[in-house]
């Protein structure tokens, strides 16, 4: 990118471009990490394995790991009356 591409960008492309230049480097280590983890694997008896994510941790396995709960339907249900209840109130 040239210098006046970059003086041309607004926040919010600057935002978009940085973005997917981290995406495209973690694809780069994760890549990295898989044929590693297969060359490892190669010389390791057949009952121990190493996972990449084992081999070298990236942040965003971190991200994949924390899931949100999925509420339940009595939670559903509580969040519809006070949603309701808030409503008639306006």
């Amino acid at each position: 990118m040239s210098l006046k591409d970059f003086y041309s960008l607004t926040f919010v492309e600057y935002h978009h471009v940085a973005k997917g230049y981290m995406h495209k480097d973690e694809r780069k280590w994760n890549r990295m990490r898989t044929q590693s983890a297969l060359l490892i694997n190669v010389q390791l008896p057949k009952d121990q394995n190493i996972l990449p994510h084992e081999l070298i941790p990236l942040p965003s396995d971190i991200i994949i790991e924390k899931k949100k709960e999925i509420p339940t339907r009595e939670d559903f249900e509580r969040l519809v009356k006070e949603y309701s209840k808030n409503k008639q109130k306006d």
